[in-house]
């Protein structure tokens, strides 16, 4: 089964209704680099531990917490408690480092969905960090600039520490500049400065040995997908994010949508392979998107914020990252996915995906050589159909991702 020519990715989207859980996998040869994306609610650990146990996908070399919320945390508080499992870094926002102990106390009293909110984020917070704690891990905070692994290549896009501050203020209440006037401050603030991975005391012992910083790029020789044959390698696409700006503007997509304040803390990621380029965005919001670093578009994979609501993704956004193909873990009730962004993704040329469309299905991407291109169970998932007709000029590779 293992070999030295392996030098493909995975990408493991779990069903579990509207929460997340994403495994991320790079093979270096016989080795399998593996980052867990979030972990669910606390009821959905066992299936994302069954999961990864069933694809021997037990040493996980990053588990990254994208935010507080309780459909993307509590389920990894569970799984870091897991010691049949392997972590050798942790990474999570801590709350406590940017808000005064007094701030945190007024924001979480009294009987407000806001105090709620904020009292609950703060006890999963408390509860995650005393977890890696309990395995002698100390996580680092995942601001714009830090790398996860370089295997396979997961970075992170946003936030950066003002705009975190400034989310985590307004979600507290706090009064915080209008949007217009947060851009500006933050147009200032380098986001590319980069930081080394941290690697906690004993990790060689206890986990993975880091891998190297500077690797081989990835050939993009192989890419296949479930259910289909290898097939040649995408040409070159032209910039279409230019050529489609505003094709939306006459759409149910909302111009400038507003999300909860607390979903713009969200952790995105960014993975380049083969020169295809791959976004992780967990609940992010406009805003948040929108100073996302501007090389980051044309997408070749996108994963759809916030289980597909229409709060998340504006016009622009949709335009300017205008993906091949776009993932959603939802519930597949009326708001999740929303038809307004399932038609906009459709119209700008994206395959668009849920999970929840195989009662359920996890979702499955590959590219390049992996040892076990189609695990047992698996076949072809079927894209969501929309109102929408995708634009003439918007030609994609075409490869069909595999369901459970």
């Amino acid at each position: 089964m293992y070999n030295s020519n392996f030098n493909g990715i995975e990408i493991d989207m779990l069903s579990l209704g509207d929460a997340d859980s994403i495994l991320v996998t790079a093979w270096a040869g016989a080795t399998p680099w593996r980052v867990l994306i979030d972990g669910g609610r606390a009821s959905d650990a066992k299936i994302v531990g069954d999961f990864l146990q069933s694809r021997y996908a037990t040493s996980l070399y990053a588990v990254v917490c994208t935010h507080m919320h309780n459909d993307h945390a509590r389920g990894l508080i569970e799984l870091v408690k897991d010691r049949s499992l392997t972590i050798t870094t942790g990474w999570m926002h801590d709350m406590r480092n940017h808000a005064s102990a007094d701030a945190l106390s007024r924001a979480s009293s009294g009987n407000s969905s806001q105090a709620d909110g904020v009292k609950e984020a703060l006890e999963t917070t408390k509860e995650l960090a005393s977890a890696f704690a309990s395995r002698y891990i100390t996580p680092s905070e995942p601001f714009a600039g830090a790398t996860i692994s370089f295997l396979p290549g997961l970075s992170v896009l946003g936030p950066n520490q003002e705009f975190y501050k400034l989310a985590l203020e307004e979600s507290m209440g706090e009064p915080v500049p209008a949007y217009g006037s947060l851009l500006s401050a933050l147009a200032g603030i380098s986001i590319t400065e980069s930081y080394p991975p941290a690697i906690p005391p004993l990790a060689g012992r206890y986990g993975l040995t880091p891998p190297p910083a500077a690797v081989v790029p990835f050939p993009p020789s192989l890419f296949s997908a479930i259910g289909s044959p290898l097939a040649s390698p995408p040409k070159t696409s032209p910039d279409l994010s230019a050529a489609l700006l505003g094709v939306l503007r006459n759409s149910s997509v909302e111009e400038s949508p507003k999300t909860q304040p607390f979903n713009n803390t969200s952790v995105i990621l960014g993975m380049e392979y083969g020169g295809s380029k791959f976004l992780f965005t967990a609940d992010a919001g406009a805003e948040a998107l929108d100073v996302v670093p501007p090389l980051w578009k044309n997408l070749f994979w996108m994963q759809v914020p916030h289980h597909g609501s229409d709060g998340n993704l504006s016009q622009a956004n949709i335009e300017r990252f205008c993906p091949k193909i776009a993932y959603v873990s939802a519930c597949g009730d009326t708001s999740h996915p929303s038809r307004a962004i399932v038609n906009g993704l459709i119209k700008v040329g994206a395959e668009v995906f849920s999970t929840h469309t195989a009662n359920p299905g996890h979702l499955r991407y590959h590219m390049g050589s992996i040892p076990w291109p189609c695990p047992p169970g698996y076949g072809r998932a079927i894209p969501l159909k929309g109102n929408a007709a995708p634009l003439p000029f918007a030609e994609w590779f075409s490869a069909v991702p595999g369901r459970l």
